[in-house]
Parts: structure tokens; sequence; C-alpha cells
């Protein structure tokens, strides 16, 4: 005798199946994870900005190397600090030596302070640069560190604000400049009041200090002395250089 055993499809499977994937589906939704639209949101980054160039008819300003900017120039100015204008030591005033201490060699700076009657009166060494002596009953006291500069001796300049550049006077910061402009003519270098052309070309910055023998005698601003005939030192006249362009 066959036994049949009767087969019969369960009508609750598809159903189960379908719930327990949407379950799954369900309990990632809120965890993180990597999808398209993150990726292309992660790597959608803004573009690097380009420096733009000359423009037509311009170059880069010779004076700065197209950054807009130069070393500070003012007077005493290292790096964006000038001396302290306080009364507080410093190396860049009196008189500073080794001088021997009770016969011995120092290897040490020394400056000798004096009272207003002209005698020498203290020694103080490089070790109290940024104090502050002062003459009271007959004799020196000190008072301790500048207020000024708090004792290091210098204090930001006031033209680059401590940062030892300022803006390009040739391009005005703008970093580019006309073609037609060279070291020795553009309108800043012609501005200057004691520019000197002379006949061969030369340019020089200085003074006409005398004349001897029918030659001047011009003292250019490093110190150094010319001798050339008048007739080559050519006559003042409105420079030629090319005008600032729109661009600048």
């Amino acid at each position: 005798m066959v036994n049949f055993v009767q087969v019969v499809k369960p009508s609750g499977v598809r159903p189960l199946l379908a719930l327990f994937l949407g379950g799954l589906l369900f309990a990632g939704c809120g965890q993180p994870g990597t999808s398209n639209h993150q990726t292309i949101t992660a790597t959608n980054t803004a573009p690097t900005p380009q420096v733009a160039g000359p423009g037509p008819g311009e170059k880069a300003c010779f004076a700065c190397n197209g950054t807009g900017m130069v070393k500070c120039t003012e007077p005493g100015c290292v790096d964006g600090w000038v001396p302290c204008p306080g009364p507080c030591l410093k190396l860049s005033q009196g008189i500073w030596s080794y001088t021997d201490i009770n016969g011995n060699h120092s290897d040490i700076l020394w400056q000798t302070l004096y009272v207003p009657d002209g005698r020498p009166v203290l020694g103080v060494s490089e070790h109290h640069l940024g104090e502050v002596f002062v003459y009271e009953n007959g004799q020196y006291q000190d008072i301790g560190k500048c207020k000024i500069c708090g004792g290091t001796g210098k204090v930001k300049c006031d033209v680059c604000k401590g940062t030892g550049r300022v803006v390009c006077p040739v391009c005005n910061g703008k970093k580019f400049i006309p073609v037609a402009w060279t070291p020795t003519d553009n309108p800043y270098f012609n501005s200057q009041p004691d520019v000197i052309r002379l006949a061969d070309g030369q340019v020089v910055l200085g003074r006409i200090a005398g004349e001897v023998d029918g030659e001047k005698i011009i003292v250019t601003r490093d110190k150094k002395v010319l001798h050339v005939k008048a007739s080559d030192i050519l006559p003042k006249t409105n420079s030629p250089a090319a005008p600032v362009s729109p661009g600048i």
C-alpha cells in the first residue's frame, strides 16, 4: 500500500518573506552608510581659485615680482620692528664697548652713564638692555623694564605694522603694470624729486652738489660721487612712461 503524503504549500511564505526583507530595509534606514548621493556630495568640492594673470599689454611688476608687496624701507625697520622710542638702554644709542672690569677682560658690552656735570658714575652691561635708568638724588637708579617696549628695546614699525612688508609703490599693490614701464621709467620713479638723467642713457637718483672746471659733481643717494659734464645732464621733462592701464 502506498502512503501518499499531501504536500501543502504554505500560503503565508511569500508574505512572511516580504515582511522579513522589509524589516531589514527599515532597520537600515537610520544607520550611517555610503550611498551614491553621499559619494557625489563628498567629492563635489569647490575648485581651487586661480590667480588672475596680467591682462593685455601688462606684465608682472618688476619691483615686487608680481606679489604686490615689497620690503619695508622705513629707517631702522628690521623685519617689522624699529628701536623703541622710549628712554630704555639700547645698543643703537650710546657708546658700547668690551670694557675691562677690574683688570679682567669682559666678553659682554658695557656702557658708561654720566651725571649732568660730565662725570662717569656708572657702568651698565648689555644684560640691562630694555631697562630704564633715571638720575635722581645724585645717583642712577634702575626702575625696571621700559613700559613702552616691555624691555625688548623695540616696537612694531608704524609703517608696516610689524609685518616688514608694504604695498609696492610701483604697481600700488596691483601686481601688474604696463609692458612699457621700466625700472627707470615709470610714474613712481619719475615722480622722485632727485631724478637725474644723463645723455648716455644713465639715470641716477641724487643731487648736484657743486661744479668744478665745467663738470657737475653729483652725489647719489647711496653716497657715490660722479663727475659729469654739465652738457651731459638732460633737462627735466615729463615722463614718457605709459600711463596706468585701466586694469590696475
